[in-house]
């Protein structure tokens, strides 16, 4: 399953992730999720913020991104709530070259994505690309997750996962 995650929407983009070999991508601008390929609403709610124990807590969104710029750390209990409102995080590749402290940006997707796979919840490891030169292929965002403590068979999981409810 080839999935990317990306922040703008445009034909060029869907050009460049079909080329690149991405079966399924999604966009996030403005919270609304968009299905890349078909160029319509999914329906899911996305939420990136202050308030990320809210949100999770309470079920309010369907994926949650962000939690590593926000410096927001994942525990046993949100996890919990994580997979029981099966939620999904996504982890986005360009907040690691888009931030100036990147030790920061490093160490809380690396606390996060080991607790998401500790507790087998639905992760995206994701370029959140603005443009199409922000794009990755699908082999290094493997080598993103596996970086970061998710292992493949749950990446793998967590992506059809996505797609059945896109």
């Amino acid at each position: 399953m080839k999935m990317d995650v990306i922040k703008e929407y445009s034909d060029e983009m869907k050009k460049n992730l079909g080329e690149l070999g991405f079966e399924t991508a999604i966009s996030l601008k403005n919270e609304v999720v968009i299905d890349v390929f078909s160029g319509g609403e999914t329906g899911l709610k996305a939420y990136s913020g202050k308030n990320y124990d809210f949100v999770i807590r309470k079920g309010k969104a369907d994926i949650i991104y962000g939690l590593e710029n926000e410096g927001f750390l994942l525990n046993k209990g949100l996890c919990s709530k994580l997979k029981e409102n099966n939620m999904f995080v996504v982890f986005s590749f360009s907040s690691l070259i888009k931030k100036e402290n990147i030790f920061s940006i490093y160490k809380n997707l690396l606390i996060n994505g080991k607790l998401c796979n500790d507790y087998s919840i639905n992760c995206i490891y994701s370029s959140l690309a603005e443009n199409q030169y922000e794009l990755l292929s699908p082999f290094q965002l493997e080598s993103f997750a596996a970086e970061f403590g998710y292992n493949y068979k749950n990446m793998i999981k967590s992506c059809e996962e996505l797609k059945k409810r896109i």
